[in-house]
């Protein structure tokens, strides 16, 4: 599927607001919206839209620490690097896992509720792993952007 401007606009405008009406939509495009409603459906089933969420206040549930954890690997073999993505994905204070290039394999997004309970993560998943070759842990200070919006030209 080749995007052409409407599609675009859809998705400029859904990642903003999920929940803007089908006809607010239409609107704003210049289609009527059954032919909105297709083109989300065509977007979806292409894959370009992965799904619709939330994005939810961590303080307000009493996890206000945002840790980003750089994490070595001392085997890169397909089998170990699997192993740990597997319990990366598993594990629900770790809101985003990157495999990254550089110096270090892994870049985690966690939150917590404090120190302690990163301590006990950290001891459990880092400590503990003897294919862990090192970590290096920032504290965010504060949050300044959060987004999961792609800029779309």
């Amino acid at each position: 599927m080749e995007l052409d401007g409407f599609d675009k606009k859809i998705l400029q405008l859904l990642q903003r607001d999920n929940k803007i009406s089908q006809r607010e939509l239409a609107e704003q495009v210049n289609l009527s919206p059954s032919a909105v409603n297709r083109r989300i459906a065509a977007l979806e089933a292409d894959g370009y839209i992965k799904g619709n969420i939330a994005i939810i206040d961590n303080k307000k549930l009493g996890k206000p620490i945002t840790l980003i954890v750089e994490v070595r690997i001392k085997n890169k073999h397909t089998v170990a690097m699997d192993h740990h993505k597997t319990i990366f994905l598993s594990t629900p204070a770790i809101q985003q896992v990157y495999l990254v290039t550089g110096d270090f394999d892994f870049l985690l997004i966690i939150t917590v509720a404090d120190m302690s309970e990163y301590e006990k993560l950290s001891e459990r998943l880092l400590f503990n792993d003897e294919n862990i070759n090192g970590f290096k842990t920032m504290v965010t200070l504060q949050n300044i952007k959060q987004t999961f919006e792609v800029n779309i030209e």
